[in-house]
């Protein structure tokens, strides 16, 4: 990075008398390396990343070589120590160049070309600032590391460590060698710091192409992210994109090296600027502290970059435009309308800029319907079609079509009905079994009733028909727009008429008559009991005139027919749970008491699974819950909401729900009765084991946001009030001995707790 010494010297003066030259102490070489190389850094793993990799591109850039950089990881197998290196094909460094250059604090080769990304002369020494405990003590550390440079033949090895007052830089050996010039720093690693050196890589060489890595496992920290080069930088006019990672908002890329932008000093909202992307800046266009570590935001700088901020937006607004302008169809716009925002390069990534330019700023000049004031896809839905629900009822926990294009494509449980609609019960019954509820769609006739509905939809108060009755050219314009959404959802939906009901399912539905031969036969079966299966041969009439449900399946299932029994018996009324076959009576029975209702959970045979469709209530497995657990879905609700509370009851010590709490206001006493009767009903409850089997149920229910319902609002609010007197009072009853029974306490203790306790 070119740094012009002369101009950073220049300041104007008003003295006569004598000028003199401000200097260094003889004694302070020491203090010197102690501020600019040990306790500069705020992070130094960070530092050394981008420093020496900064070191290995612009060795690359002076020797004019292409070769990619390496950075390896190695392991001393007979010390168990790790290294890693970092390795340049570039120009090497002679002796002389270590003595002149990289043995002094600020001297740099770099500081007249700004192709190169280093130019104060800390950077090779940040290493220093890396400190890896010995052990021998608090305040013990080692920080050495070995340069192995090549240049002109000979290999140098050497060892630079912190001397007493100044970094040594040791001579180790040297031996002719045949192989390129370049030169290796290799550094020893702890262990538990390699997941930090993996996540700085990732960071800070984030814009750096052309790096191989060596070495680095998947296990190195236990699963973090590998270290690759497998990725594409987007250059734009005035930004780079790399991936979404780096960060959220505009930063900059200075040469090769990434730095967040502080908006709070350039007086903006990061939330303007929320754009993943990189502003493009050569080194030396803006000024970094001398740590490297970010930007120094001299007026130039912030004047340069609320500037280039500004070219970045409009580039990203400009791009999005374009990639708008073939918006055509009804579909075109529901696609774009869906993922408005998410901005496309030709590599395949994307980020969304949703966030900052609204939809508003951009003109979508080729759609064929831009003169109207287009209503959402749902809205559009309910007014050219209807809607017919079909099967079992809507409830507030299950989700339903609303018309919006995202269901269209998505929802299996989709029909559209043509003019020639015939309806017919069993087609009916086949979609219900196999969607438990579906939908049939169907177009409306635009009509003069209408009128209102549509002015007040697309802003608009034309007249809509003539005085002789015919459509209006925006009334043609919306007939138009109806046949197209109608096309869109025929290209995505199934036509009813085109169901073709499965034979098996219409012998379910007619019930054929079995002949005594099969109705005596006898097959083998496995029941569910209360804690395993059960073998039994069942006579095939016994399952045949069963009048309650059977709940089958084979081997394949029997982990759902257990865990399927586990739940019934948890949240239905047990006693009708069938568990025991009687062979002299080929009948089920239960062994608590006898009822005319119940259920069975079977496993058999693949072979056996025909027979079922002869039984009047089988379920396979997979029905199970569509058939019987949906009704349960809100007293599953309810005790999980229950839960919430009762978690949270359970942080009150229980001297402040004791009936001498009570005692101490009387504002308390009916509030704190309310609520341990709560806690009491729920603990009493059939269901009080029901958190145990919550994972379980999730995946029965799909509950997956449970919030206390308005009706538990004042449990919380009681709960927080008592919590809230406890931390007042946390420092008090640390120095009073509160008996266990504290609802014996006598009428002394609770003068003093009176006294005491601050409400």
């Amino acid at each position: 990075m070119k740094i012009d010494l002369l101009e950073l010297s220049k300041q104007s003066t008003f003295s006569t008398a004598k000028e003199t030259k401000m200097h260094l102490s003889e004694n302070a070489t020491s203090m010197v390396f102690q501020l600019f190389i040990k306790n500069v850094y705020s992070n130094p793993i960070g530092t050394i990343v981008r420093e020496i990799t900064s070191n290995c591109f612009d060795s690359h850039v002076e020797a004019g070589v292409t070769s990619p950089v390496l950075i390896k990881k190695s392991v001393d197998k007979e010390t168990d120590t790790i290294y890693i290196s970092f390795i340049d094909y570039g120009m090497g460094m002679s002796p002389t160049r270590i003595e002149d250059t990289y043995n002094v604090l600020f001297e740099s080769t770099k500081r007249d070309d700004n192709t190169q990304i280093g130019g104060w002369g800390v950077g090779s020494k940040s290493i220093l600032a890396y400190k890896r405990s010995t052990g021998n003590g608090e305040g013990e550390y080692d920080n050495s590391f070995f340069v192995i440079t090549i240049y002109d033949g000979i290999k140098y090895y050497y060892c630079i460590y912190e001397g007493k007052e100044t970094p040594i830089i040791s001579p180790l050996y040297q031996e002719p060698t045949t192989e390129h010039n370049g030169t290796e720093v290799r550094i020893p690693v702890l262990q538990k710091d390699l997941s930090a050196f993996k996540k700085e890589m990732i960071r800070q060489l984030y814009y750096f192409e052309n790096v191989i890595f060596d070495g680095f496992t998947y296990e190195d920290d236990y699963g973090s992210t590998d270290l690759t080069n497998d990725y594409q930088i987007i250059r734009a006019k005035t930004f780079l994109f790399r991936g979404n990672q780096y960060s959220e908002n505009v930063h900059i890329c200075l040469g090769r090296v990434a730095y967040p932008i502080d908006y709070s000093i350039l007086g903006l909202s990061s939330a303007d600027f929320r754009f993943p992307v990189a502003i493009r800046l050569n080194v030396g266009d803006i000024g970094v502290t001398v740590s490297r570590e970010s930007l120094d935001y001299s007026e130039a700088t912030i004047k340069m970059l609320k500037r280039k901020l500004i070219e970045v937006k409009s580039e990203i607004t400009e791009m999005l435009i374009n990639q708008y302008d073939n918006i055509c169809s009804l579909e075109d716009y529901f696609k774009i309308k869906t993922k408005y925002g998410q901005l496309y390069f030709s590599n395949g990534s994307s980020f969304n800029v949703s966030n900052v330019i609204k939809m508003s700023d951009v003109s979508l000049s080729n759609f064929k319907y831009s003169f109207l004031k287009m209503p959402s896809d749902k809205q559009l839905f309910n007014l050219f079609f209807n809607r017919r629900l079909c099967g079992k009822k809507e409830s507030r926990y299950s989700t339903y079509f609303e018309g919006s294009y995202a269901d269209i494509l998505e929802k299996k449980n989709l029909y559209f009905l043509d003019d020639d609609y015939k309806r017919k019960i069993v087609k009916q019954a086949y979609l219900k079994e196999q969607h438990d509820r579906y939908y049939l769609i169907s177009k409306k006739n635009l009509t003069k009733a209408m009128m209102s509905d549509i002015c007040e939809m697309f802003n608009r108060h034309d007249v809509l028909f003539d005085t002789n009755g015919l459509p209006t050219n925006f009334m043609l314009s919306l007939f138009e727009l109806q046949e197209e959404f109608f096309e869109i959802i025929t290209n995505h939906v199934t036509n009813y008429n085109d169901i073709i009901v499965p034979d098996d399912f219409i012998a379910t539905r007619t019930k054929k008559v079995v002949d005594a031969e099969i109705r005596n036969n006898f097959i083998s079966l496995k029941l569910i009991s209360y804690t395993s299966f059960n073998q039994r041969k069942v006579k095939l009439a016994s399952l045949f005139d069963l009048n309650y449900t059977i709940v089958y399946g084979t081997r394949d299932d029997e982990h759902e027919l257990i865990r399927a029994k586990q739940i019934f018996d948890l949240l239905f009324d047990g006693d009708i749970l069938r568990t025991y076959y009687d062979e002299y009576y080929n009948k089920f029975t239960h062994s608590r008491r006898k009822s005319k209702k119940g259920i069975i959970f079977i496993m058999l045979g693949q072979q056996n699974v025909k027979y079922m469709q002869y039984c009047h209530k089988a379920v396979h497995i997979d029905q199970f819950y569509n058939k019987m657990m949906y009704r349960k879905s809100d007293t599953v609700l309810q005790y999980f909401q229950s839960y919430d509370i009762v978690h949270k009851y359970n942080e009150i010590k229980s001297l402040f729900t004791s009936k001498c709490f009570k005692m101490l206001d009387s504002s308390l006493e009916a509030k704190i009765d309310k609520l341990n009767n709560f806690i009491t009903s729920v603990h009493d409850s059939k269901y009080d084991n029901i958190f145990d089997y919550k994972s379980m149920l999730f995946e029965y229910f799909k509950i997956t946001d449970i919030k206390a319902n308005s009706a538990y609002t004042e449990y919380f609010k009681i709960i927080d009030e008592l919590i809230n007197i406890q931390k007042k009072n946390k420092d008090i009853l640390r120095y009073i001995n509160i008996p266990y029974d504290v609802n014996s306490i006598d009428n002394l203790f609770i003068d003093i707790l009176r006294q005491l306790i601050v409400l």
